[in-house]
């Protein structure tokens, strides 16, 4: 995969991170990662049940998309 090249958008990427972290609570076991993770799961409308998170995830993707 040239990942130079690809780009998502911020709704794949926040789905991209949550695949990463699931695969860490597989594979480290990790309870408070797991704890974590559940709070951050998207429901099946593709949302957080937190609302004020997705708020947080695209001020993240902004100060992100600010980085050198």
């Amino acid at each position: 995969m040239d990942v130079d090249n690809q780009t998502l958008t911020v709704e794949q990427a926040y789905r991209a991170m949550l695949a990463f972290l699931e695969r860490e609570v597989e594979l480290t076991e990790c309870g408070d990662l797991a704890d974590l993770l559940a709070g951050y799961r998207l429901d099946q409308d593709g949302r957080t049940k937190d609302p004020a998170l997705w708020d947080e995830w695209l001020e993240a993707v902004g100060r992100a998309r600010h980085l050198p």
